[in-house]
């Protein structure tokens, strides 16, 4: 009988295939010292708990509309573990600072910021969203529709979608995409957001409203894949 999982990875070869654990754990260590060199102030262990989700997190962040809801109680490592990942990918990370003066409008700009950046400017981005961030329930709101469609209805106004729509229209004609109308301008920009954008929401279980978000925030469960992070083993 199997004692481990198997693992699949492209990061010893070129091809997605079966991988040896401690093969796969030296390339892991030796990219997490440059990881937290550059990016972080402290190392990080390498355990097979640590292999197993990171191996996820690149699957999911591989595939377009990869998007992930990672739940776990607070400091198992489920945003220095998707900030890694992301790395690894080329993928620029994004978090919210979400002060006690941080408002729906200051939300609202930053999600037009990284919508711009990923449907017009082409950038891979991925957003970190803690469920601490969702000072209301307007939050949750948009990110649902983000994730559904690739867009927030009524996110931009009049004069901010006509800029938008100009700027899609002059990167689709030096890509040698001829676009005749505003909606097939406005789609490709959907489609460049779905393409380039991942969610990962990080949740506590032991949050209050932890049970609520099935029903109010249903994209959460039905467009991103799950991965629960237990208590680590003791012998970790």
């Amino acid at each position: 009988a199997l004692q481990r999982p198997i693992l699949f990875s492209t990061w010893t070869s070129r091809n997605y295939t079966s991988v040896d654990r401690d093969s796969l754990k030296d390339v892991v260590e030796a990219r997490l010292k440059v990881f937290y060199e550059e990016e972080l102030d402290m190392p990080l262990v390498v355990f097979d708990e640590v292999l197993h989700h990171v191996l996820r997190l690149d699957c999911v962040l591989r595939q377009p509309i990869g998007h992930l809801l990672l739940i776990g109680d607070s400091g198992v490592g489920k945003t220095v573990l998707t900030r890694f990942v992301a790395w690894m990918n080329g993928l620029t990370v994004f978090q919210i600072k979400a002060t006690r003066r941080y408002s729906l409008d200051n939300f609202d700009d930053d999600l037009r910021d990284v919508m711009r950046r990923v449907g017009v400017d082409g950038e891979k981005i991925c957003f970190i969203f803690d469920e601490s961030n969702a000072l209301s329930s307007a939050f949750l709101e948009r990110m649902n529709a983000l994730l559904a469609s690739g867009e927030v209805p009524g996110l931009f106004e009049a004069e901010e979608l006509s800029a938008l729509l100009n700027a899609v229209r002059d990167a689709a004609k030096e890509a040698g995409l001829l676009l005749d109308s505003d909606d097939e301008v406005y789609r490709l920009f959907t489609v460049n957001v779905q393409r380039n954008l991942h969610v990962v929401f990080t949740m506590n279980p032991a949050g209050n409203d932890f049970k609520n978000r099935s029903v109010t925030s249903p994209a959460l469960f039905n467009r991103c894949v799950v991965d629960w992070f237990g208590t680590w083993s003791q012998r970790t």
